[in-house]
């Protein structure tokens, strides 16, 4: 079970007392301004950034879709709706609290997820090398947290805190997280390394499958060698038309295992609005993909 860091969690304290004393508006413009230093503009906003900032205030949490989305429970009748059920991970149970969930009853490998945030998530490859009272301490702690308070993301607010259990999948997984805007894929980043103990590695590609000319700084570029362009690219496209169609942007996540495709989460807010990237064109390039006039 991984551990987070002494100075991950000092920060996370003080970004939750922070927000109990100023508003998540205030709280934007300080961690915009700390991160880009400069001002954000939520009054007239043309940068990539800025807008999902603004989404994030004046849309997001009044979007039932979009917390429906949000919910990696909810998310599950979304994707029926749209008849995507297939791409989705089998599912062993939903609870409110940990005492409801019966440890012995699991199968030996598992995933345990919680439905209001992200990175809640505990691998359970052997259930006999886990300690239950630790798994269930730390669910529980989750539970009690309330995720919008770390980059003032409002709408993970109005999510129920849940757990919920997956088949556990075994073997080497690749992320393709699919950028939309206004129902459109426009391009894809595809990642490794992240959540397994390896080096974090992401490059950017065009629907082409060729390199896009833009980088996420501080994460070293997959090599060519590296790259894993999917023979089903074509499909992953379509799926994400089809789950971001009911939105002004949001990130499709999916990754592939064995040949097949699954549904990993929507994301609205990447990187909680914060993503820097080079060249710095490419904050205004992506800002004019996302039409915020009949919001």
């Amino acid at each position: 079970m991984s551990k987070r860091g002494t100075l991950y969690e000092i920060r996370r304290k003080m970004q939750v007392i922070a927000q109990t004393i100023f508003s998540y508006e205030t709280m934007t413009k300080i961690y915009y301004y700390i991160i880009f230093k400069r001002k954000i503009n939520l009054e007239t906003p043309k940068y990539f950034n800025e807008k999902i900032h603004w989404l994030k205030l004046n849309y997001y949490p009044y979007n039932t879709d979009v917390i429906r989305a949000t919910d990696k429970y909810e998310v599950r009748e979304y994707l029926e709706e749209k008849n995507l059920s297939k791409y989705t991970n089998e599912l062993y149970g939903v609870w409110n609290s940990w005492n409801e969930v019966e440890w012995d009853s699991l199968p030996q490998s598992f995933a345990l997820k919680c439905t209001h945030g992200a990175r809640n998530n505990i691998i359970v490859d052997d259930k006999d090398k886990f300690d239950e009272n630790e798994v269930g301490e730390q669910i529980t702690r989750w539970l009690k947290e309330d995720f919008s308070l770390y980059n003032a993301e409002v709408h993970y607010s109005k999510i129920k805190p849940r757990i919920i259990c997956e088949k556990f999948l075994d073997g080497n997984m690749t992320d393709y997280k699919f950028f939309c805007f206004h129902g459109e894929p426009k391009f894809f980043y595809i990642a490794s390394g992240f959540g397994d103990g390896e080096e974090e590695k992401m490059s950017f590609f065009n629907l082409d499958g060729t390199r896009a000319g833009f980088r996420r700084p501080y994460y070293p570029e997959l090599s060519n060698t590296e790259v894993d362009i999917p023979e089903k690219l074509d499909e992953m496209i379509e799926i994400s038309k089809l789950l971001s169609k009911d939105f002004p942007f949001v990130r499709v996540d999916l990754f592939s295992l064995k040949g097949k495709i699954y549904f990993s989460e929507l994301t609205f807010t990447p990187s909680g609005g914060l993503m820097k990237m080079e060249p710095v064109e490419v904050h205004k390039m992506w800002g004019d993909y996302l039409n915020l006039e009949k919001l």
